[in-house]
């Protein structure tokens, strides 16, 4: 299985390709020794794989070839489908069993569940303020958020 779960101290800036600009830079903080809650980051190809495994990358390719771009009602309402197949699909049981036992290695019972796109910050895209955040989840809604 591959690597879909790193802790910060083991990123950098060079892995904002796969765990985005707040997670590498959570990284880089930690190598720095600046003070930071521990935690981890699930990597972007934990994504496809949860894509893969649950049968929604073909779903998600047929609700977008239906979609007519120069209509924002039609993009809206391929969004706002797309966004219920993911949330109602469940994670994988290994990607799953993967998350929970870096949670419980943090030894804490609340924790945020932040976004980190690979793609959220740069100079022709801003994402501040369109990713939601989830503060105090524990193990029980951890896999929901």
């Amino acid at each position: 299985m591959p690597k879909f779960i790193k802790e910060f101290k083991q990123l950098t800036k060079k892995d904002v390709g796969i765990a985005g600009g707040k997670g590498a830079s959570l990284g880089e903080m930690t190598q720095a020794g600046i003070s930071v809650p521990p935690g981890f980051v699930i990597l972007a190809n934990a994504f496809d794989e949860f894509l893969k495994e649950t049968d929604l990358l073909q779903i998600i390719k047929a609700e977008l070839e239906k979609v007519n771009y120069e209509d924002t009602n039609s993009v809206d309402r391929a969004s706002n489908v797309i966004r219920d197949l993911i949330n109602d699909a469940k994670i994988p049981k290994d990607l799953g069993k993967k998350i929970l036992e870096n949670y419980k290695k943090l030894k804490i019972k609340f924790v945020a569940v932040r976004s980190s796109a690979t793609a959220e910050d740069s100079s022709i895209a801003s994402w501040a303020g369109e990713l939601d955040t989830f503060l105090n989840t524990t193990e029980k809604t951890l896999l929901k958020n």
